[in-house]
Order: C-alpha cells, then structure tokens, then sequence
C-alpha cells in the first residue's frame, strides 16, 4: 500500500463522536452501502493489539470509522477485514451493525473494495472508508455521497489542504478539473511548496462503473497490490474535455480528516486530538472543566450542564454524571453513574452508582456492583465492594464494606471491617437501618445487624445481632443478654 493509499505520515487528529453529527441521512433503498477497509496488517504499530482495535479515547480505531459509516444510515455497512479480524462485530459489542468480510490475502485497497462490492450485489453507490482514520465524522460522510450523487461523478474523493503534503497522494487538477492522484515518490517538489491538495484516501464511487474499472486496473509495480488511488486517472482519462460533466470530483474536508494511526507515535497524537475535541464539547454543552488540558474524557462519557470537573480527573467508559456534581480534583470515573450534587473528591468511581446529594472522599474506592444511595457521606479511606448502601448512611474513614447492604441512616465508625472471605468463598453483611457501628468493629459473614442496633468499639460480631441490641467484645455478646443471664443465676 503506497504512502496515498495508507496515509502512513498522516499528522495528528481530532473527531467529534459521529453521535453528535446530525448528518441528512440517505434514504433507504437508494442503494448506498458503506465499506470499511480493515485489511491491513499493522505491523508498524509493533504492538499485540492489532491497529484496528486500538483505542482512541476510549473507543477502538476502527469502531470510530464504523460509527461515521453508520451515521448516515446506508443499507448496509461491510467491514473488509483480515482472517484475524473476522469476529470483528462480535469483538466490538457490535452484531447485527455491520458484517465483517475476509480479504485473504489482502491484495490492496482496490482488492479490499472487490471484496466489497461481491459481497452487495445491489449496491449503487460505495462509500470506501479507511479502518485506520479514526476522526472522521458522520457529517463528513454525509457530505461526500450527497455530492457524489448529485454530480453524478463516478469517483468522489475527500480531500484536504495541508502546509505540508508529507508523503500524501497529491490531488492533481488541470483547469480546475480533478486529474489524478501524485505519489509523492512520483512527484515534483516544487508542486508540493505551500498549501497542498492531498487525498484522504475516502471516497464514494459509482458501483456499477466501479465494478467494471477495477477488473480493468493494472497491479502496481512497486506494492503489486490493486490501488484505488489509480481509478481517479482512470475515470479523468476516459472523459470528454469538452464535456460539461466530470466523472471525478472532490469534496475538501477538515485536515483532521486524513489523520490515521499507523504506529504508537501517531495514536497518541489522534488521541490527544480527539480527547481536546471532547473536552471542547462538554465546555460548550456548560460543562465546566477546571485545567482541560490535564482532565481526560472518553468519548461516550456524559455529563450534565451545570457539572464541574477539576483538575487531572479521568472520567471513561459509559459514565454518567449529573447537574451540579463536582468531580475531583485527582478522581477516576470509570462507567462509574453519578447522580445530581454529588461530591467526588481524589477518589475512585469503578462499575458503581453515587446517589444524588452524596459525597465520596478524599482517597476512596467504590468499586464494581457498589450503589450508593441518596444523601450519603463516605469519608477518606472508604472502600466498598458490591455494596448496597442506603439514603443518608454516614462512613466517614478508613472501612472496608464489601459484600454488604447497609440500611438506611446508620452510622459506620471509623474502621470498620466487613470479612466477608473464608479462605473459600464470599459471604454478604446485613446492616439495618439507624445501626450504630463502633469503631473498629469486625463483621464476620455471614452475618446480620438487626435495625436500631449497635456494636460497642472493636467488636468482633460473628453471630446475627437481634434488632435494637447492643453487642461488645471479643467475640461479640450482647450486653442485655448477659445481665439477664446473671439475674437468672441469682434467683436460681
């Protein structure tokens, strides 16, 4: 694959999420079919992950590509991949979206587009998308078949004005006319001084005629592989000069376009790119983020108007958080659901729910299965494990709750233990409401603290504690069960 073709020098990027394109989506049945060309082999990325899963502020390089495809709602959208990547659907949590076909061995982007168009006999009009350009947006694509299908070109490109053209094809055009694409190896520098035209490697062609130039391309001498850069000249060299109509045109797009990952170096630089974008949408959606540029956000985090996020906070996953929550400095949200009000100061939100009007650290830890409820205040040095905490419990340093549901309006003293793993197995607390724990306390599970009952400072409770009950010791008794036995045995 030439330099045109792979965009190998591409620069850094940027994408807003094809989710908040509202791109005129085609009509279905006009034939329009996306094809994602995934079937590159990545080895300058030099990693295990293959470059097409690598993620891009949260979302894989490739998935990125699929979701501006999907924006605009085409028949159908097919992914040429390697054999590697053939469960890709499967791989993304996508089935059902688009369907992945094999190009084995790959043969090039002309070959990877053949693959496409056998595949979707009925297509008329093929959208080829670059798997490795992860900062293109639905509305981009949009733009690009709306003009092909209303110049009625046979190929339309999507271009970019760079300052520097790299090792980018360079779009050619003769009296205004797009002539072909100029490998850089084949090119004259002088035409590359200045604001350059260059190919993003996207472009829409016309199936039908498509179908008949690509048997008819020649296999490129240097790569031996079907390049689809070659059809531009192709198409112009069959055109009337004096004809009103063209059979190539263009589309120029934002330079981010042309961005792709090929090695770990420009990852991060796409990374980074799209990570400002978001930042950027958050703050103008009234979102306030204190030092944007030490505060990392994936894309498909939300948050609400009226949210503040201070500094070096990462929120990722599928997080949400509401109206008027404070979120670090120093947090880590990880499909972490905050309500409404919420403090979460240095502390770490992992799989787990914070109720509205609540309030997490400095240095706690909720991770998986964790819900807390309305109202709650969780102190420094807490951490819960699939816990299920109710409205206004109160737990303000050093515990550790896991396994366990705490009812409402009890209160935790400082460094409580539920132990909740016999060597074997993990076994769940009960606390009731309006308990009172005392500091130091050991919960042995299972176990259950009955509603209004207490636990006297550094009880070991390892038996059910009644409701109302008071409890102290090593192992924990209760104290009214122990006066009455006493009064038993003076009367006996």
């Amino acid at each position: 694959m030439t330099a045109s073709e792979s965009l190998s020098s591409r620069v850094s990027p940027s994408h807003p999420p094809a989710a908040e394109s509202s791109p005129v989506h085609v009509a279905p049945g006009d034939g329009v079919v996306a094809a994602v060309l995934a079937a590159g082999l990545g080895t300058r990325m030099k990693s295990p992950v293959p470059k097409h899963l690598q993620m891009v502020a949260g979302v894989a390089v490739v998935e990125r590509v699929l979701r501006a495809g999907l924006a605009i709602r085409p028949d159908r959208v097919i992914a040429v991949v390697t054999p590697a990547l053939a469960d890709l659907p499967n791989r993304l949590g996508m089935d059902g979206q688009f369907e992945a076909i094999v190009q084995s061995p790959p043969t090039g982007t002309a070959g990877a587009v053949q693959c496409a168009l056998d595949a979707a006999p009925e297509c008329a009009w093929l959208i080829s998308l670059l798997g490795d350009s992860p900062l293109l947006t639905g509305d981009e694509v949009t733009r690009l078949i709306e003009r092909a299908r209303t110049s009625g070109a046979k190929v339309t490109i999507l271009s970019c004005s760079l300052a520097n053209a790299g090792s980018y094809g360079r779009v050619e055009r003769l009296d205004g006319r797009v002539a072909r694409i100029v490998e850089s190896k084949n090119d004259d520098p002088r035409h590359r001084e200045g604001p350059t035209e260059i190919n993003s490697g996207i472009m829409v062609l016309d199936a039908a005629w498509a179908r008949q130039a690509l048997v008819r391309l020649p296999v490129d001498a240097v790569t031996g592989e079907l390049l689809l850069t070659d059809l531009v000249a192709f198409a112009a060299a069959k055109a009337d000069p004096s004809d009103d109509t063209w059979p190539v045109d263009a589309v120029l797009a934002d330079e981010s376009v042309a961005h792709g990952v090929n090695d770990l170096v420009e990852l991060a630089d796409v990374d980074a790119i799209a990570r400002r974008r978001i930042r950027e949408r958050h703050m103008r959606a009234g979102v306030t983020i204190v030092g944007p540029e030490t505060v990392f956000i994936e894309e498909d985090v939300d948050i609400a108007a009226g949210a503040t996020i201070l500094p070096c906070s990462m929120l990722s996953g599928r997080t949400r958080v509401g109206t008027g929550s404070v979120i670090g400095p120093h947090s880590v949200l990880d499909d972490a659901t905050i309500g409404e009000r919420v403090t979460v100061t240095s502390s770490t939100v992992r799989a787990a729910s914070v109720g509205s009007g609540s309030t997490v650290g400095p240095y706690s830890h909720l991770r998986r299965g964790t819900e807390v409820g309305a109202n709650v205040h969780l102190g420094n040095y807490v951490e819960m494990k699939d816990a299920v905490i109710e409205e206004g419990v109160r737990c303000g340093h050093h515990s550790y709750v896991g396994d366990a549901a705490v009812g409402a309006n009890t209160n935790i003293g400082a460094g409580l233990i539920t132990a909740n793993f016999d060597g074997q197995h993990k076994h769940r607390t009960r606390i009731g409401a309006n308990v009172f724990i005392g500091s130091g306390t050991v919960l042995i599970a299972p176990v259950e603290v009955g509603d209004g009952a207490r636990t006297g400072a550094g009880a070991v409770v390892n038996r059910d504690v009644p409701p109302g009950k008071t409890v102290v010791g090593v192992p924990a008794r209760s104290i009214t069960s122990r006066h009455t036995s006493s009064d038993e045995e003076r009367n006996g």
